[in-house]
């Protein structure tokens, strides 16, 4: 058991899954992940922002859709007469009355455009940064779409390259002793951060502890070399 070819094994081993782990995590941390992951956040923030300033602006937003409701039916209207007065069958008395009623829908036209630009100077300030709001949110969506798209392409090929390498681990432990194999997992199981590496003069080249010739001699005596500080095993 104690043959540094089993043990160097233990290294190998580590290496593939450390390349394991790397790859998954980075579909969860990579440069553009987190990219993707800040735009989603700003994303939500500002349609909130944007409910929430409509909200306040539901004022202006009725006075402006009413008054543009009956400027639609007042044009129409205006439209209407504009046929009338157009007829050679009009007596002066019709001409008259039209032309009155002309006259009056232009003045509430008129009024009705002053109410809409005196409530949109009122609330200028808030309009403008819905605007401006709703312009930043669709580049915000521009940009979803495209790092999306990146974090697609990156995942499909990380989802390629990830069953590679745990056939890889499977084949190469599959050649382990069974009690190598549960070694292993447990020391996986219990946080140690480096399972195996070379010893690097006196030092530990798990954990880097200098280590005394007695020591290192107890060591190499057990079953499977680990160091009394980090519980690592010593190639």
């Amino acid at each position: 058991m104690n043959e540094p070819f089993l043990l160097s094994n233990l290294i190998d081993l580590q290496e593939i899954d450390n390349k394991i782990f790397k790859l998954i995590d980075s579909k969860s941390s990579s440069e553009n992940v987190n990219k993707l992951r800040d735009l989603e956040i700003e994303f939500k923030d500002l349609t909130l922002n944007i409910t929430g300033q409509i909200n306040l602006l539901e004022k202006y937003f009725s006075i402006k859709e009413n008054n543009e409701k009956s400027l639609k039916e007042i044009n129409l209207k205006i439209e209407d007469i504009d046929i009338k007065l157009s007829s050679s069958d009009l007596d002066p008395t019709d001409t008259l009355n039209y032309s009155n009623q002309k006259e009056s829908l232009k003045i509430k036209t008129n009024k009705l455009k002053e109410e809409i630009n005196n409530i949109e100077a009122e609330y200028s300030d808030e309009i403008d940064i819905l605007k401006k709001d709703k312009e930043n949110l669709e580049e915000i969506k521009t940009e979803l779409v495209v790092i999306a798209k990146l974090v697609k392409s990156e995942w499909n090929l990380l989802d390629q390259q990830i069953p590679i390498l745990e056939n890889e681990k499977s084949e190469f432990i599959s050649t382990f002793p069974e009690d190598l194999k549960v070694f292993y997992d447990n020391l996986k199981n219990k946080g140690v951060e480096i399972i195996a590496a070379y010893k690097n003069g006196n030092h530990c080249g798990c954990c880097g502890v200098e280590l005394t010739t007695s020591e290192i001699d107890k060591i190499l005596s057990t079953k499977f070399q680990q160091c009394t500080y980090c519980n690592g095993v010593i190639v």
